[in-house]
């Protein structure tokens, strides 16, 4: 399949990022008990997790108090298959520099 426009042909394997909202796991998120260790404010963590067509709004944010770690539990209100996430940082040094995600194992 020709993708025009972009200068390359080939299947579509981008329609996963430009069909986002159709895969996204805000709705199963169990926004309540969403926790957040090292978190500067209280209940902070819980105001980054919003839908599709809020992702890039950057007024809601979280940011750690004591070290360069932010250590989030996020619990879902029912099995999800995790394909993928997206992190937006700030400027600068005001942004992830790793992430990890334990398997449901290690929780």
């Amino acid at each position: 399949m020709s993708c025009s426009g972009h200068g390359h042909a080939h299947d579509h394997e981008h329609e996963a990022a430009e069909r986002g909202a159709e895969y996204s796991l805000y709705t199963k998120i169990d926004t309540v008990h969403v926790d957040c260790l090292n978190e500067a404010e209280d209940n902070s963590a819980a105001g980054v997790f919003k839908p599709w067509d809020r992702r890039l709004d950057t007024d809601q944010f979280v940011e750690s108090d004591v070290d360069e770690e932010l250590l989030f539990r996020i619990p879902f209100t029912g099995d999800v298959k995790l394909k993928g996430f997206i992190v937006i940082g700030g400027e600068g040094e005001r942004h992830p520099s790793e992430v990890q995600e334990p398997t449901g194992n290690d929780v």
